[in-house]
């Protein structure tokens, strides 16, 4: 049984999630109402009762250096205070894209935008949202607005590279991801989304120069050590794969997304030990990430530890898991305990979901005996 890892916004791959982090200078515009240049670390003085605008700087300055959480938390104080700020909203919808709380942070760019409706970088985030969502029609139209809203935005360009992608269209998206970086040559965003189109043109030795470059530009991001990680992992090298997943786990402790993507990658390389412990931190960072639910219960059932697995795989399951595997992983486990009542309904899921799912069908006639 091959299992592989969630791609940060690989939709073409086995699990949906990818594709990014941001760096001094991604978006030129993101602070239109104070004019301050994004990412921008400012030290503002302390009061005695810190304003919106200090929660924000302090937020930024968190993000730079790829504190997620802390710089979720200082967005959070800030929006208390002023919950009509449009720069507010779209950071923090950025952030929420990040830790892949997708339906906050809609939510979130979408009230940016019904403050700001020409703010090119909260369309462009809300595109993201949708697009890492597996949303990527309804992602179009926002992308092509944001970038139509202000032609010399380069995340915008940038996210606009990226859906095109997504849809199939990887000549569209290699041209957009060109103009990003030719709008900003020190836009990570820009170099990240262009390896993302090399790659999909099955250029894997450029889309790695392009993500080691973004690393070079924004050393605190997690995200591109993810995206070389996974390029690797298309290439067979399960080794650089660990060892890139290794250093975006090292940049980012919290996040689920990277601590899932490195379990996965030793359960393909048959090291379900340490794939329990770092989808066990996935799962502690994140509760509700359904992969890592499902990676987990994935690595208990190749141990045969049926027991473990059933709570993850059905935790998975309620929390919307893509694909066969979690729900014959899950019948399998209760077929094997005895539980054949609870199991022929997840088999027959399976089957449902890939008739020609062999794991549901064994478990099937494990049942019928």
């Amino acid at each position: 049984m091959e299992i592989r890892p969630a791609p940060i916004r690989r939709r073409r791959h086995s699990w949906r999630a990818i594709s990014l982090y941001v760096l001094a200078g991604l978006v030129l515009a993101f602070a239109a109402v104070e004019r301050t240049p994004w990412f921008q670390a400012l030290s503002p003085t302390p009061t005695a009762t810190p304003s919106a605008s200090w929660y924000y700087h302090e937020a930024l300055d968190y993000q730079a250096k790829g504190d997620i959480d802390a710089a979720l938390s200082a967005y959070s104080k800030a929006l208390a205070l002023e919950p009509e700020r449009a720069d507010l909203l779209t950071g923090q919808a950025f952030l929420l894209l990040l830790r892949e709380h997708y339906t906050d942070g809609i939510a979130a760019a979408r009230h940016a935008i019904a403050i700001r409706p020409d703010d090119a970088t909260a369309l462009a985030v809300l595109a993201q949202l949708l697009d890492w969502d597996g949303q990527v029609d309804q992602a179009l139209p926002y992308a092509q607005q944001a970038v139509t809203a202000d032609e010399n935005n380069a995340y915008a360009e940038a996210v606009l590279a990226e859906v095109e992608t997504d849809k199939g269209n990887v000549n569209a998206g290699l041209s957009a991801a060109k103009r990003a970086v030719a709008l900003d040559p020190a836009n990570a965003m820009a170099y990240r989304n262009l390896g993302y189109a090399l790659e999909h043109q099955g250029l894997y030795d450029d889309a790695l120069a392009q993500y080691e470059r973004a690393a070079e530009l924004d050393p605190h991001g997690f995200i591109y050590y993810l995206n070389m990680g996974y390029t690797y992992m298309a290439r067979q090298d399960l080794d650089k794969a660990i060892e890139k997943f290794q250093e975006a786990v090292q940049h980012d402790p919290n996040s689920a997304m990277a601590q899932d993507a490195l379990g996965s990658a030793y359960i393909a390389q048959g090291d379900t030990e340490r794939a329990i412990a770092a989808l066990q931190k996935a799962v502690a960072a994140d509760p509700n990430h359904w992969r890592a639910q499902a990676h987990l219960g994935a690595a208990y059932y190749l141990q045969l530890n049926y027991e473990k697995a059933i709570p993850h795989l059905q935790r998975a399951i309620e929390l919307g898991a893509k694909g066969a595997a979690p729900y014959y992983q899950l019948g399998l486990c209760l077929a094997y305990t005895d539980q054949c009542d609870k199991a022929v309904p997840y088999l027959n899921q399976a089957l449902q979901i890939s008739p020609d799912s062999e794991p549901a069908k064994q478990g099937l006639q494990v049942c019928s005996k």
